[in-house]
């Protein structure tokens, strides 16, 4: 990261300056009584809970979502390390109208009510937070639950939030030194166990994880923060997938010749992934109630996370049949073709062989490096009857990676019959020989691809003005501001690499896929690292090459500069006999976006800068009437925007305007926001401090929608038929949540440590992603089924929890190359843990994730029968300790 060093220093040195002035007042401030009230005005007061454990958690966010003032999901604890998770996006799945979407095992992006991470933002203590992702999704994995203190899901808008966020907005807190009154040092241990890894030759299946906290108050009216997490976890997956399919009628074939021409995969691959993904987290916070009326507090987060995964791969090519050319080797395969009639009286392959078949060993090694830090100064002024705050942020995020892949010749008995199936719901490969020999096949060259150096910087300036009122119906009035300006740059440079030392030899391996799958043994290297140094001398550095003009197309730049104001009243009153409480404002918001890059343009390279720009006025309403004691109806009434993907507003143009029809595509730099009206309603029923049944309904009419297409674009005045995101047609997104908890606290015992946490959640919506145009494929991200069920059980220091989350099939639109769109099977998860408070100081634990071995599967063109990836996690295991003092 190009400037993270120097970001890093000077945070530093703010805190010293904090911790500097702070020495020289300390005397001079106010009391330890008024100090320790102002810090602890920051948290919702709730009821003493005296269930433990899992129940005690849930217990402290459901309280605080009684008293909140929106539409809001809660996940808080009292304690950092408490949070009975790996990463936040663990406990993030757990919530009403909530999904995590897995990435190498891992709870990853998520999606809120049926829309997707492109629909979502995250605020880091109301902050926001930049992506080492090419768009602006945010990967929660990267956020150990060790030191996070609690986690918001805000699902109707207030107008002081930041803007950004349509199905909802994440906020991530840290823990207030001076809302504690004692020093609390916490330290946690696991060792890891990944099934997988005992089931694949060369796989290392264990890993290990560590946090230490530290909270204390350094006296009466200063109070720090210190956080450290390390994590080594083993990154492990098992794959057979189909490429996609050949389905444009006038590029197929017709292999049985009757007529019809069928589709088919272009080909596929069978593959493992062996590698390691190592975690750092560390966190710093400074609190000083500097006088009655003054309160800073600075704040730096920072995370770094390291992949390396060796990836062995067949590839299989030529299924695809492009205009018959593979109707012989299809009729002269020992395994006929197997072919499907639809319901429209098209054809397609589901399986065959050809003779003569092609297929390359690959074997690469995906390098990835991703750090951020995320840090910031609030200062909060709090008079008798005005409330100032200003937050200065600054964010930064970064990634470095490259996929290396080495090519080999082979040299096997010839000719090939590759026969293939998608049979049973995955892809099977049977080859006629045995091709996973090692001394078939001897290294050719390697690719270094994509190695890219992306950086994403923001920095933020907010300043809020609150006055309280002696009012009938208007407790406050506050009004404020916000700036922002950020820049993402992404450096993309391939190259090829001949063999430096063809007599490199020895260097192979064999092993079985195993799982179950149908596939020939694997061919890959006893040490991946010594042989690209024997054979290739290493990896070369970029600067030894010069960037050819495909490099400076998918290379690009984009800054954007957000300009906010808004005004809020609270609300607190009657009407029609209920009591109210509230708030109602407005929020304006400008950007203006500019976009660096290049552009082919009749069949000549050139340099290009497309600037844009857009206003949208954001009104909000948020009311809670309180029915009875127990029985509160929240109403929210919203008007929200989410910002294209930054990957999108690219440039990259690849446009011919001397023909007579103009074509063009590429990126977009002239997208609009996705915008929405919105509507909440929801009854809670509050039977007591563990006890509440809640269901809510919500509405919102997506004004504007964003994706890949064919449409008009006009740049310098010249309209082209534009192939890439677009804005297009909207519609509507409709749904309810329900969730139910409750402690047992009345069964006669031992079983009144029981606890049951369930919630269910359905979305509907007539918006679909604009591909393929005969089946559009429905709104990426939208699962109309989400459902979490967690059985759960404490008493006298026994903890344990089964949870249950289902989530019906979706649309991914891909992160890195949003045109890559597919659809992923329904999953069902199953997570188990248990713990053992030995006494007040030590808590035992074990863990297991997905214990039903839950495969992710995916498929091609809304259409079940063009069957994608199969990729194979295992189970996991987790044992360790938490020590209090």
């Amino acid at each position: 990261m190009k400037t993270m060093w120097q970001k890093s220093m000077l945070a530093l040195a703010v805190s010293s300056a904090i911790f500097s002035a702070y020495s020289q007042a300390q005397t001079t401030e106010g009391t330890a009584a008024t100090a320790a009230d102002k810090a602890k005005k920051e948290e919702v007061a709730i009821e003493k809970i005296e269930v433990r454990g899992f129940g005690a958690t849930l217990g402290k966010s459901l309280l605080q979502k009684k008293v909140a003032d929106s539409v809001v999901e809660i996940v808080s604890t009292d304690d950092l390390g408490s949070l009975p998770d790996v990463t936040i996006a663990d406990a993030l799945g757990r919530l009403p109208g909530v999904a995590a979407e897995r990435d190498r095992g891992n709870a990853s992006s998520i999606s809120i009510r049926g829309m997707g991470p492109r629909l979502n933002m995250a605020t880091m203590q109301g902050r926001e937070i930049v992506s080492a992702e090419p768009s602006r999704e945010v990967r929660y994995e990267q956020f150990p639950a060790e030191l996070i203190n609690s986690v918001e899901v805000y699902k109707s808008p207030l107008a002081s939030q930041v803007e950004g966020g349509i199905s909802g907005l994440v906020n991530m807190n840290f823990v207030s030194p001076l809302a504690k009154d004692k020093r609390i040092i916490n330290v946690t241990g696991h060792l890891m166990d990944y099934q997988l890894g005992h089931d694949i030759d060369g796989a290392d299946a264990s890993g290990h994880k560590g946090s230490f906290s530290y909270v204390d108050q350094w006296s009466e009216t200063f109070g720090v923060v210190l956080g450290l997490t390390y994590q080594d976890q083993p990154s492990l997956q098992r794959e057979t997938s189909s490429w996609a399919y050949n389905k444009n009628t006038a590029d197929q074939g017709d292999v049985n010749g009757d007529g019809i021409r069928e589709a088919a995969p272009w080909g596929g691959k069978t593959a493992t992934k062996l590698g390691d993904n190592q975690r750092t987290g560390a966190m710093t916070i400074l609190e000083w109630q500097a006088s009655d009326q003054l309160n800073l507090k600075y704040d730096l987060f920072y995370s770094e996370f390291d992949i390396e995964e060796l990836e062995d791969q067949f590839w299989f090519d030529g299924w695809g049949n492009w205009g018959g050319g593979s109707n012989w080797n299809y009729n002269n395969s020992v395994a006929k073709p197997q072919i499907m009639t639809k319901a429209d009286g098209s054809q397609q392959l589901t399986g065959g062989g050809l003779l003569w078949g092609a297929h390359s060993a690959n074997n690469a090694t995906w390098f990835q490096a991703n750090e951020l830090l995320s840090t910031g100064l609030k200062s909060v002024w709090e008079g008798d009857v005005w409330t100032i705050s200003t937050d200065l942020g600054y964010s930064e995020a970064s990634i470095k990676s490259r996929w290396v892949n080495v090519t080999s010749t082979y040299s096997g008995p010839t000719p090939l019959d590759v026969q293939w199936s998608t049979a049973g719901g995955r892809l099977g490969v049977v080859v006629n020989e045995d091709i996973s020999k090692p001394e078939y096949y001897k290294v050719n060259g390697m690719t270094v691809d994509s190695d890219r150096d992306l950086t994403d910087e923001m920095s933020s300036l907010k300043l809020d003005f609150e006055r309280r009122l002696d009012h009938a119906v208007i407790d406050s009035v506050s009004f404020g501001g916000r700036f922002s300006d950020r820049e993402k740059d992404n450096d993309v440079q391939s190259w090829w690499q001949a063999v430096k030392n063809p007599n490199v030899s020895n260097y192979g391996r064999r092993y079985a896929l195993g799982g179950g799958l149908q596939s020939p043994d694997m061919y890959g290297f006893n040490n991946w690292g010594d042989l690209v140094q024997q054979a290739f001398g290493g990896i070369d550095n970029r600067s030894a090459y010069s960037k050819t003009d495909q490099d400076r197309i998918n290379s690009w730049f984009v800054s954007e500069k957000n300009q906010a104001v808004y005004g809020m009243v609270r609300l607190n009153s009657e009407l029609f006999g209920f009591s109210y409480t509230g708030n109602a404002g407005v929020r304006l918001v400008k950007t203006d976006s500019e976009s660096i890059g290049y552009q082919f343009k009749d069949n000549q390279y050139s340099p290009v800068s497309v600037d844009h720009s857009y206003t949208e006025v954001l009104p909000s309403l948020n009311l809670n009437f309180a029915l009875t004691d127990e029985t509160q109806l929240r109403v929210g009434l919203s008007r929200a925007l989410a910002r294209p993907p930054l990957v999108e507003m690219r440039t990259g143009f690849q446009l011919d305007s001397q023909s007579p029809v103009k074509t063009g595509s590429g990126g977009n730099p002239l997208l609009d926001p996705f915008v929405a009206n919105q509507l909440d309603i929801g009854v809670e029923y509050y039977l007591s401090e563990d006890q509440a049944l809640t269901v809510s309904t919500f509405f919102k009419d997506l004004k504007s929608h964003i994706g890949s297409s064919t449409d008009k674009l006009t740049l310098n005045g010249v309209t082209y038929d534009f192939t890439g995101p677009v804005n297009g047609d909207g519609g509507q997104i409709k749904g309810f949540e329900m969730m139910y908890q409750q402690a047992f606290k009345n069964l006669p015992a031992p079983f009144d440590g029981l606890g049951f946490y369930a919630n269910y959640s359905y979305t509907d919506s007539n918006v679909y992603e604009f591909v393929p145009k005969d089946n559009p494929l429905p709104l990426g991200g939208l699962s109309k089924d989400v459902a979490n069920l967690t059985l759960w059980y404490y008493k006298a220091g026994f903890d344990a929890k089964v949870s249950y989350n289902y989530r019906s099939g979706f649309t991914r639109v891909g992160s890195w190359t949003p045109s890559e769109i597919n659809s992923i099977d329904a999953e069902t998860t199953l997570d188990a843990s248990v713990s053992y408070e030995v006494n007040s100081q030590l808590k035992l634990m074990l863990q297991g994730q997905n214990l039903t071995n839950e495969a992710s599967t995916s498929y091609f063109d809304n259409d079940p029968s063009r069957i994608g990836s199969y990729l194979d996690w295992g189970r996991r295991f987790l044992i360790g300790f938490s020590y209090s003092m």
